[in-house]
């Protein structure tokens, strides 16, 4: 077994302060973990000037043996990004590659990897894959945060939009023909659930794959039963996201309408920054939904809320959300898609239920059944505690690398 500290080169896409969304929070926490016990140099491309701010960069550095940013390829629409949108139509790279393809940023991790001896090269989101291909004189790892070309093809499916839905379609082909190439390359490819494990090495057999969970810290995420509302819902996610747009409109138009027809005084708090005009102009002619935008502390709302609920139809990945609401001890009802890759069951640590009409019937039980909505929550806390605390998943993150380290 190794006993020096590994030397990690970790890349990202976007710096991970401030904390916004759940893709931010776990790789912060990865981040944090990997640099307690290693020596991690933090390459990252960056969108806002936020990200870069001193008092972000001096946090990162507070744990990173170095911290190093490069300006991220201009999101807003434009010449640029129409460029970019114009090559992926012909290229076999699907365009999330392309949305993120820094040539400098490129550069410069060819130049770190061959003149700093790392022990591995962590690549943390799959659209700035480009960075470790055809490098094999190194151990690299991608982590995969959904299985990408599943997602893709679930939104699509989702859209009403005609060139939306077919644009999407051919780049879940590019995407699967991504994955199922890049992972044959690497090292290691991470997983975030036994799901997605599963189907990505369907997809890429000959590939190598470790499941790193996604996680909660424990400490922070308390329950407190003391402050429940007893009549209160509770959804959290940006609304900037096509699947969190989706499941919360599919939830006010063909859910709430039956809670609310049986029990009159419900109430539902929305948490998440996008708020689409839409979205406001329903909340403007009902008083029970209370849009409160992005909070940067959501945990009074979550220990006030009753029920936690996650209708989500599209996407993938496991939700950071869904987990610290667990942690928190809220009873929950979700539907199978947004519980995927959660090692929970259904009944006990929280409620499954894919038609409108099973979800306002869960919901309604919870409420009438306080004893049922305790039982679940401590169900949920104690799985939290026992396999999805952050402690627990960067350990087993590490142990992981160095098996792949010693395997070599």
């Amino acid at each position: 077994m190794m006993s020096r500290p590994l030397k990690i080169l970790f890349l990202s896409n976007r710096g991970f302060l401030p904390i916004k969304d759940g893709h931010t929070r776990r790789s912060y926490n990865i981040l944090k973990g990997l640099a307690e016990r290693n020596q991690v140099y933090f390459l990252s491309l960056y969108e806002t000037q936020e990200e870069i701010d001193p008092i972000n960069i001096r946090e990162l550095e507070g744990f990173c043996s170095k911290v190093e940013f490069h300006p991220a390829p201009p999101k807003k629409m434009g010449l640029p990004m129409l460029r970019r949108l114009i090559r992926s139509l012909f290229s076999t790279d699907p365009y999330t590659i392309w949305r993120h393809y820094s040539k400098p940023f490129l550069k410069r991790v060819d130049s770190l990897i061959s003149c700093e001896e790392f022990d591995l090269v962590h690549c943390d989101i799959l659209p700035i894959a480009y960075t470790v291909r055809n490098k094999n004189g190194i151990l690299r790892s991608i982590t995969d945060h959904d299985v990408s070309y599943l997602k893709c093809l679930r939104i699509g499916q989702g859209s009403k939009n005609v060139f939306l839905k077919v644009f999407l379609f051919f780049e879940s082909l590019k995407l699967k023909r991504l994955e199922s190439q890049i992972f044959r390359q690497v090292d290691l490819g991470i997983a975030v659930s036994e799901v997605d494990r599963e189907i990505l090495q369907r997809l890429c057999p000959q590939g190598k794959f470790f499941v790193v969970e996604n996680g909660v810290d424990t400490g922070k995420f308390l329950p407190d039963e003391s402050q429940i509302e007893s009549n209160t819902l509770l959804w959290i996610g940006g609304l900037n996201q096509l699947p969190n747009r989706q499941g919360i409109s599919y939830f006010l138009e063909e859910v709430y309408p039956e809670i609310k027809e049986r029990m009159p005084d419900v109430k539902l708090e929305i948490i998440g920054g996008g708020v689409t005009e839409r979205l406001r102009r329903m909340a403007n002619t009902d008083a029970s939904i209370n849009l409160l935008g992005y909070v940067e502390d959501p945990l009074p709302q979550m220990q006030r809320a009753s029920v936690f609920i996650a209708p989500i139809l599209s996407g993938g990945g496991t939700r950071l959300k869904l987990l610290e609401a667990m942690s928190a001890g809220k009873a929950i009802v979700t539907t199978s898609i947004g519980c995927e890759g959660i090692e929970g069951t259904d009944g006990t640590h929280f409620i499954v239920a894919d038609t409108p009409k099973d979800f306002a019937k869960a919901i309604i039980k919870i409420i009438h059944d306080p004893a049922l909505r305790t039982r679940m929550g401590n169900s949920a806390r104690e799985l939290t505690e026992k396999i999805y605390d952050w402690r627990i998943i960067t350990e087993k993150l590490i142990q992981g690398y160095i098996q792949a380290h010693l395997s070599r």
